[in-house]
């Protein structure tokens, strides 16, 4: 069998994949037995490629982690946390850490698409609308206005039916101009310079701004809950994120709070200028230092953003909706009238 071609696995296969290597470990399994296991077990898809690949690097003896690298299916996050938990002798609860990491990443990457779905598809519906009444439906009330006699000297009829198809066309090239628009945006955004944009632009735009302040809460308080756990100190997981996190907004303020480090700055003073949490949760943080308990309290913020960013995420999915329900409704509405009007005046100075 060939190697086949790499494509990286996603949070839901992850957490899968994590979850089965700390069952195995757990039963006391040596780890190159139980992705053979795997391997015979699972179906065709990208998970059996994977453990093809780590199979192959296995057979050659090498550490779990460097055959996690060189089989370019898994992120340098899970890459870098699996080469801590084996120096740690720690391997079974990174792994278990890890599945649960990566069952949030897919659970709040889901809600971001379910709550997107809907608005795009009631923007796509109307954009249709729009698009056929223009192309399709004008044409037939121009056709009609002929047969019943209009004239030139129907100039307050005609002039009101000619606005009404340019506000119709006005919109459709609007419509094609914002869907161009969203298409350049999801090309951009596969560059790491297009990521760094659209990021900056949603932690600033009003509507959005919320939710990426808590998302980027949500993502730095569940990665350092992991290191902490996994062995790490607080300099050595600040140090690792900052290798690892791809994401353009957190990976900026783990900059900011390490050169603040560097300055002097204890962590927690660190962390409080990023303005990621209240002073209560703050507080929270402090009393985990004292007690030697910092990964707990972690977790615990971890657990409190991911309800909060699913709330805000809801809360402006239900403020979005019924705008574009108006806006669009208005806008065919008005299209609609000015057609509408002119031809039915015809028809009854006809009559």
């Amino acid at each position: 069998m060939e190697k086949p071609a790499n494509k990286k696995l996603s949070s839901s296969e992850l957490s899968f994949f994590c979850m089965q290597i700390a069952m195995t470990l757990k039963s006391g399994m040596l780890i190159k037995n139980s992705i053979d296991w795997m391997y015979d077990d699972i179906e065709e898809g990208n998970v059996k490629n994977a453990l093809y690949s780590l199979k192959s690097k296995l057979s050659e003896k090498v550490p779990l982690h460097n055959a996690m690298k060189n089989s370019g299916y898994f992120p340098s996050y899970i890459v870098n946390m699996s080469q801590i938990g084996s120096v740690t002798g720690k391997l079974e609860d990174v792994m278990l850490s890890l599945s649960k990491y990566y069952d949030r990443e897919n659970f709040l990457k889901g809600k971001i698409k379910n709550s997107i779905f809907y608005p795009a598809m009631l923007f796509v519906m109307m954009s249709f609308v729009i698009i056929l009444l223009v192309t399709k439906i004008f044409p037939i009330f121009e056709g009609m206005l002929e047969e019943l006699g209009a004239s030139p000297d129907d100039s307050s009829f005609l002039v009101s039916f000619s606005n009404g198809i340019m506000a119709g066309r006005v919109a459709m090239v609007l419509v094609i101009i914002i869907m161009a628009a969203i298409a350049i945006i999801f090309i951009f955004n596969k560059t790491e310079n297009g990521k760094k944009t659209l990021n900056n632009f949603l932690g600033n735009f009003a509507l959005t701004k919320s939710i990426m302040k808590k998302i980027t809460a949500y993502r730095f308080s569940s990665a350092m809950s992991l290191l902490l756990n996994s062995g790490m100190n607080v300099d050595s997981s600040i140090d690792m994120l900052l290798d690892i996190v791809e994401e353009p907004v957190l990976k900026n303020k783990i900059q900011l709070c390490k050169d603040s480090m560097k300055s002097g700055e204890s962590f927690l003073d660190s962390v409080n200028k990023l303005s990621l949490f209240n002073s209560m949760q703050m507080q929270m943080l402090r009393m985990g230092q004292k007690i030697g308990e910092m990964d707990v309290v972690m977790n615990k913020l971890t657990d409190i953003y991911e309800n909060e960013a699913e709330q805000a995420i809801n809360n402006t999915v239900s403020l979005i909706e019924p705008m574009l329900v108006g806006i669009l409704s208005v806008l065919i509405g008005m299209i609609l009238i000015s057609v509408m009007l002119p031809l039915m005046n015809i028809m009854s100075s006809i009559g």
